[in-house]
Parts: C-alpha cells; sequence; structure tokens
C-alpha cells in the first residue's frame, strides 16, 4: 500500500511558499480524495508558514484612509491633470507616513527572499486529477511527485 502522507523537507523561499500557496489555490477545487487531502495539508501548513509575512504586508489604518481618498480622486470625473496634483499633495501633506509603507514594503520584499526549510506534503502523478491543465501542474509542480 503507498504512503499517502509522503513529506519532504526542502528549502524554499517565502516567495516561493507564497507562488505555491496561489497555485494551490488554483487546484482547490478539483477531484481526488488523496489530491485534495494534500492539497489541504499544504495550504495549511504554507498558512502557518507565511503568517508571518502576511502581518508584516499590513498596510497601516493611517495609510489605508490615504489609499481611500486617492481612489475617491481616481474615480472622479476631474482632469488627469487635476487628479494627478490632487494625489501629489496628498503624497505630499503624508510624506512621512508615505515614506513609511515605502519602507514596510521594502521589508515585505526582503522577507520574501528569506529562505526556509519546511517539510511539504508531495502528491503523486497517479493522484492528479484528469481534469487538472498544464498551468495548474506548473503552479503546483515542486510539491508533484513521479
Amino acid at each position: 500500500m503507498e504512503k499517502v502522507n509522503t513529506m519532504e523537507f526542502t528549502k524554499h523561499t517565502n516567495r516561493e511558499l507564497a507562488d505555491l500557496m496561489q497555485g494551490l489555490m488554483s487546484v482547490k477545487d478539483l477531484k481526488g480524495v488523496r489530491f485534495s487531502l494534500q492539497v489541504t495539508k499544504n495550504i495549511n501548513l504554507i498558512k502557518s508558514e507565511l503568517e508571518h509575512i502576511e502581518e508584516a504586508a499590513k498596510p497601516s489604518e493611517e495609510f489605508l484612509e490615504l489609499a481611500k481618498q486617492v481612489q475617491v480622486i481616481e474615480a472622479s470625473d476631474k482632469s488627469v491633470d487635476d487628479k494627478k496634483a490632487e494625489v501629489e499633495k496628498i503624497e505630499k501633506d503624508n510624506a512621512k507616513l508615505v515614506e513609511d509603507r515605502k519602507k514596510q514594503i521594502d521589508e515585505f520584499n526582503n522577507m520574501l527572499e528569506d529562505e526556509i526549510e519546511v517539510s511539504l506534503f508531495k502528491i503523486s502523478e497517479k493522484h492528479l486529477p484528469e481534469d487538472i491543465t498544464a498551468q495548474q501542474i506548473m503552479s503546483i509542480n515542486i510539491i508533484i511527485k513521479e
């Protein structure tokens, strides 16, 4: 009998795990008991591994308010030049807030490049659903075993 919980320790960057998470989300509705089990286990594992990254990426409430103001301006019927001038004024008036957000994004991007060792659940090729596409296979390829 084949062992279903095939796990393998491998090193990946947080970015690779985030990409794998997107791939797993794209296949989570495909049918197949063993396939679905492995997909679910990997989603849960990756969520816990990337929780700190997700927290680090969250903008402050103040920045979200600023972003709403910019969205309102962008959606207005004003001319492109008027919109640009208003957005520039908001950014200038809130330079520290904008700069803090840029630093936060830089730190987040640096965290994405950190490498970690994680034990992912592998999916056997024979357990792949019949209706899986090449695009979907490419998005989860690092957990597919022959």
